[in-house]
């Protein structure tokens, strides 16, 4: 049971860092004020939800069975039942040409035919060293992560460990097919951590939506839901936080403490008039220097049969593709006579060119431009695409950038009241990430109770 501290703490952004903080500053006894720009919380967990479709969601992000945070958050809320698993198929597409390569079978890249047999078994030999070396590579933990953090990126490591065809179609589209972000940007621990932990790793979705678990985490605090924050500045000893509602007039309060759980470069923006002996500079170059890439879900209904069910359909090869992935659900449609029908739900995410391109045109514009690119991940491809649903995510990836984890390290050490950061952008673009991040942002806040 806690004991009220008497202080009041907002926290900016009700995603899943942000949720996660909310929920340690309860327990504290804080009273705790949660400012979210959208409608509900999740942040990118978030799914939408359409009548037309059975089950009605649309998935956003997985969980996967290693995420311990996670894991512990879904037995204290009983969600059990929530989780629905899906298949581990992975096929890698060469023009077209789609092939798999399964994470659960130590066969399967024996049997894999678009690179020749020595990188396979350089693939083979790459992720038994990684996952021996699992206890010293976290996906999650920067603290961890940070001594194997040695400059080299993600490409120039794999081009040592396997010839460039093998690591351009075995290693590269499993980390940039997963994520939006080039290899040749991002950290090699990001790749050795991916060999460590994927094969033989479960897959889930929450039927209802991921945003469940912000939910449940914010139970006790207060709500600004459609409150986007506009300033932040000192009070005397306090923080004031404006924000602007929707059709309304800006809403100013006052809090003892604060935890920014934004994009890195808002969190830059909404710090910048607080004294360095608040921010300090160490942090404020990590939320400046942080590079996201935004992210472009492309939605259609197609019929059973024309592409894989349950697949996870993977661009190979060197450069930005068209098409980076494309992921299949099946799902019940009603028909013109309310019959249902069986489709599948194909989630479709442009390569990172295109993606920028299209971000913020007509839906119909972005439906039509996606639509012929199907076929460049599966040649066979034949049915006619649906236009259904799109999401975009303008802060999609933050990038992991060589180097980054080391300074990830630096600024969480530096952490402390009146103001503490919190975000996937501490160490991976993922749900478990973010959930540590906030934890671990709230222990700053409270270590000196």
């Amino acid at each position: 049971m806690s004991t009220r501290t008497g202080k009041r703490t907002a926290v900016i952004g009700g995603g899943m860092a942000g949720s996660a903080a909310a929920k340690k500053l309860i327990a504290s006894g804080r009273e705790v004020v949660i400012y979210e720009s959208a409608d509900g919380l999740g942040g990118r967990a978030r799914s939408w939800h359409r009548p037309e479709i059975e089950p009605n969601v649309g998935i956003n992000l997985m969980y996967v069975s290693f995420y311990s945070l996670m894991t512990e958050l879904i037995s204290e809320y009983g969600l059990e039942s929530e989780l629905q698993k899906l298949s581990s198929n992975i096929y890698i597409s060469d023009k077209g040409k789609a092939i798999a390569l399964s994470p659960d079978s130590v066969f399967s890249p024996l049997t894999y035919k678009h690179v020749s047999l020595r990188d396979r078994l350089a693939f083979l030999s790459t992720t038994i060293k990684q996952v021996r070396n699992k206890s010293q590579i976290d996906f999650f933990d920067p603290i961890k992560s940070a001594p194997l953090d040695d400059g080299l990126s993600a490409a120039q490591w794999g081009y040592q460990q396997l010839g460039r065809r093998g690591f351009d179609f075995m290693l590269r589209p499993q980390v940039e097919g997963f994520w939006n972000f080039a290899s040749e940007d991002v950290s090699a621990v990001h790749a050795k951590g991916l060999l460590a932990w994927m094969g033989g790793s479960g897959f889930y979705v929450f039927r209802n939506g991921m945003q469940i678990i912000a939910e449940k985490n914010a139970e006790g605090a207060e709500l600004r839901l459609a409150h986007e924050v506009t300033d932040v500045q000192m009070a005397g000893t306090g923080l004031r936080v404006t924000a602007a509602r929707e059709g309304g007039d800006p809403v100013t309060e006052t809090f003892d403490e604060l935890v920014l759980a934004t994009p890195a470069p808002i969190a830059a923006k909404l710090t910048a008039a607080l004294p360095p002996e608040v921010v300090g500079d160490d942090a404020r170059r990590f939320m400046e220097s942080q590079r996201y890439e935004p992210a472009l879900s492309v939605s259609y209904l197609v019929d059973v049969g024309t592409l894989p069910s349950e697949a996870h359909i993977v661009a190979g090869g060197p450069g930005d593709q068209p098409l980076r992935n494309m992921i299949t659900y099946p799902r019940k449609v009603r028909d013109e006579q309310g019959r249902l029908v069986d489709k599948l739900l194909v989630f479709a995410y442009p390569g990172r060119a295109n993606t920028k391109r299209l971000l913020g045109l007509p839906q119909a514009e972005q439906f039509a431009a996606v639509a012929p690119w199907l076929k460049t991940l599966w040649s066979d491809f034949s049915g006619r695409a649906e236009p259904f649903q799109i999401a975009e995510r303008p802060y999609g990836f933050p990038i992991p950038a060589p180097g980054r984890y080391r300074q990830a390290v630096q600024v969480m050490e530096q952490q402390g009241a009146p103001v503490v950061l919190a975000g996937d952008y501490f160490n991976s673009p993922t749900t478990e990430a973010a959930l540590l991040s906030g934890f671990r942002a709230a222990e700053a806040l409270t270590q000196t109770d």
